[in-house]
């Protein structure tokens, strides 16, 4: 008789907690990004990451759990908040001409880290000495991190290499509640939510756990080759324009290779017969998953690679069109932070809808082409939002003039890109 995984990671990074505090975060990092300004965002996040540390170390020297769980939520908070101030930094931050490298160099550092720390969580059997002793050497490190965030320019003080400033507006609370109600007002934001519910809706819906260290390793390795043939093949060859519509047919094919994988394995049949009455569901579905892996291992390890080339290529391709609908640092915020949260709610939701569902694999399909109709959907409204990109963001400031109440920065070439900062923003010519 098979016998259950013992280190099957059933969700991965999308079960309840971690959903419910990303989707949270993102919507309060809109907020504090713009009111409490990107440095000190960041700065929050390294003072959290040094009370995790600290954590860990304790957790390894005394075994107190109380405080390795408490800070772990404080840190994922200030993880996926100064996520966002880390995307707007990419997308809002360099000229229109390196945003496309700048969001590909993030992502890629990211994604690597991340792969390295699952490599080494899953893999690492030293002794709880050892891991104290590697905890502290992380402990350290993590100090640095303040001096490093620190050393950000004030947004009032960056200028691009082509010596225009950043646009960055003074906003209240009251502005900010206000603006962001009237983004869901937009025609673009409207167009742009469907993209960024359903493939993540889809990825939750399908719900194929990873079983093993190949297996995560394998999704890790296709969200790197993805965004590092981004970096090499960001090249001018054409508008932006044209350049988006290319990348969209291929985020879609990928989706397409990624759902259709998905399915035929849901629908080959699994041998339940060695699962025993007593099993726990959670007990089932690992023995189902180590019966696949016997059974169907290639075709399950083509779906995980193809599972990160596909949510790595939606993930990158949705900031890259944000990062073309505007210049504004507040709008910026507003875009990613919707963005992040919305693709949390995606991935819960889809987890959710089926968590009730017993025995997963053995079970109907019609969830799962649902969202893959859904998300081929969404790729077709998104089309009308790239072809009406233009080649430059000088539209995202709804209207320029020079008021004693406002602060005017001007760049010392008297770019159009920089000219005062003013009261509403518009976006692609469209009032909200």
């Amino acid at each position: 008789m098979e016998e259950p995984a013992n280190n099957i990671n059933l969700t991965y990074d999308s079960y309840l907690p971690t959903s419910t505090i990303s989707c949270v975060a993102g919507f309060a990092g809109i907020f504090l990004v713009n009111l409490a300004g990107i440095r000190n965002i960041l700065l929050f996040y390294s003072f959290t990451s040094i009370i995790y540390a600290s954590s860990i170390v304790v957790f390894y020297q005394y075994n107190h759990l109380t405080f390795h769980t408490a800070a772990n939520i404080i840190n994922s908070a200030g993880y996926d908040i100064s996520r966002v101030a880390t995307l707007v930094v990419v997308l809002a931050y360099p000229s229109e001409k390196w945003k496309a490298r700048a969001l590909t160099t993030f992502l890629l550092l990211e994604y690597f880290a991340m792969t390295m720390g699952n490599i080494i969580a899953v893999t690492d059997h030293s002794s709880m000495r050892s891991r104290f002793h590697s905890s502290v050497a992380a402990l350290c490190l993590a100090c640095l991190s303040p001096f490093v965030a620190a050393a950000i320019a004030p947004t009032h003080d960056v200028v691009r290499d082509n010596g225009v400033y950043l646009i960055a507006r003074k906003t209240t609370l009251r502005d900010e509640i206000r603006e962001t109600i009237r983004l869901f007002r937009n025609k673009f934001m409207l167009l742009l939510l469907p993209y960024m519910f359903c493939y993540p809706f889809l990825f939750g819906v399908a719900y194929i756990p990873f079983p093993n260290i190949e297996a995560i390793v394998l999704y890790d390795v296709g969200r790197l080759i993805v965004v590092f043939t981004s970096q090499m093949l960001d090249v001018q060859w054409a508008s932006r324009r044209t350049r988006g519509l290319m990348a969209l047919l291929v985020t879609s094919i990928f989706c397409l290779v990624s759902s259709i994988l998905t399915i035929v394995i849901r629908r080959e049949p699994m041998d339940l017969s060695g699962v025993s009455p007593s099993w726990k569901e959670t007990e089932i579905l690992a023995y189902v998953m180590t019966v696949a892996l016997r059974d169907y291992g290639k075709i399950m390890y083509a779906t995980y690679f193809f599972a990160g080339v596909a949510s790595s290529s939606v993930e990158l391709y949705g900031f890259w069109v944000m990062g073309t609908l505007t210049n504004d640092l507040k709008a910026s915020a507003r875009f990613v932070g919707t963005f992040h949260s919305v693709m949390s709610i995606g991935g819960l939701v889809g987890i959710e809808l089926v968590t009730e569902i017993p025995h997963h694999y053995t079970t109907s399909n019609t969830l799962t082409y649902v969202a893959f109709g859904m998300s081929m959907v969404s790729f077709m409204i998104l089309t009308w939002v790239v072809t009406r990109i233009t080649e430059t963001n000088d539209w995202s400031l709804g209207r320029m003039q020079n008021s004693s109440t406002h602060d005017t920065l001007m760049s010392p070439d008297m770019s159009s890109e920089t000219v005062a900062v003013v009261a509403e923003v518009k976006y692609q010519h469209i009032n909200v």
